[in-house]
């Protein structure tokens, strides 16, 4: 089996394939997680580096299908963090608040551990419901690496090259000329399957998102708001904090601007005054945006996959240049949800692989 691209979800593929014994798993990837962070150059239309990323349900109340993979992603996180502290995985309280609920109340509610409704009059202005629960933080640049280094640890190898067509990945299967089987490539290039030969599916579109990253050790729990004040603050368990963020749907743009920056912290300080670890009551709002300013320590923008539809996930029969027959899985799309689906979406791609 070959794994193109080495996100989150092509990492988690691969692992969980080489896990099984059954397979001899290889990825190829023009951009892979580095062992050290001082290496890092991460590109910006590769989504996995410039995640928050913590566990909030993506799914609707209807889409059950996606409820079922997110909830598998919660519980082999949960185990994850509790078994493995330098996976980048923590355990955390999370708050939910939204400021409209047109499918009701939150369906995952019911399957995260020690879920506390907020009452009515500790809600903010113009929020109407509010949920605490227990969930995940993720320390994005040592989860990847977390996964990387697993992959290899359990004999798997990694290539970093781009390739220009989904045929050039078949060299990079172990054994692929000996192989008594048809060889199995596995797509996961996320937006460049936009452009990559033999894929090019123009139902993919960039989700533009502004993140920064704070210095802001007194924040341990998160907190998202849902709506026309969308925001979030994310601790990465290292005193560093992601706060956010935006989604430009179908804007390549990847410079940051500076109009974002002051809405993302604006914001963030109305969901989490920690952020700042001084007294803010005679403060105005000019002066706490400058001084949350001063503990910025990178500002992100990246591209989330997103596609119409949904992700693909389909498993067919393609030819090689030379008229030979091979296996062909796509997984992608998954734009903004990736981490939080990546477990459960891994272990659709192994049955579908095993059947």
């Amino acid at each position: 089996v070959v794994v193109v691209g080495s996100g989150v979800i092509g990492l988690t593929i691969a692992c969980k394939l080489q896990e099984t014994g059954k397979y001899r798993v290889s990825i190829v990837a023009e951009n892979t997680p580095c062992e050290l962070p001082a290496e890092a150059k991460e590109s910006t239309d590769w989504a996995s580096p410039w995640a928050g990323a913590h566990w909030r349900a993506w799914a609707d109340n209807q889409n059950t299908e996606l409820q079922d993979i997110e909830t598998r992603t919660y519980l082999e996180m949960l185990e994850i963090a509790r078994q493995n502290s330098t996976a980048g995985i923590s355990i955390a309280q999370g708050t939910d608040l939204f400021e409209n609920l047109p499918g009701g109340k939150p369906w995952y509610k019911s399957i995260v551990h020690n879920p506390v409704e907020i009452s009515t009059e500790d809600l903010p202005n113009d929020v109407v419901y509010g949920l605490q629960y227990t969930t995940l933080l993720i320390n994005v640049p040592v989860y990847i690496r977390y996964l990387r280094n697993r992959f290899l640890s359990l004999g798997g190898k990694i290539t970093k090259q781009r390739i220009e067509h989904i045929q050039d990945a078949l060299q990079f299967v172990p054994n692929y000329l000996a192989a008594a089987t048809l060889p199995i490539v596995v797509n996961c290039t996320g937006l460049g399957s936009r452009n990559l030969g033999g894929v090019n599916d123009n139902m993919l579109y960039p989700v533009r998102g502004q993140t920064l990253l704070v210095n802001a050790p007194a924040v341990r729990c998160t907190i998202t708001r849902v709506g026309k004040c969308f925001g979030y603050v994310i601790p990465r368990g290292d005193g560093t904090v992601i706060i956010g963020g935006t989604a430009d749907k179908h804007q390549w743009d990847c410079q940051p601007s500076a109009k974002d920056s002051k809405t993302i912290i604006s914001r963030a300080l109305s969901l989490e005054p920690a952020l700042l670890p001084i007294n803010q009551k005679t403060m105005t709002e000019k002066q706490k945006i400058k001084a949350l300013e001063a503990l910025i320590i990178s500002t992100n923008v990246g591209l989330r996959p997103m596609r119409n539809g949904s992700v693909r996930i389909e498993a067919v029969k393609s030819l090689n240049k030379n008229g030979s027959l091979f296996n062909l899985v796509h997984c992608y799309g998954h734009g903004g949800f990736g981490y939080q689906s990546s477990l459960g979406y891994a272990e659709k791609i192994l049955n579908l692989i095993n059947h």
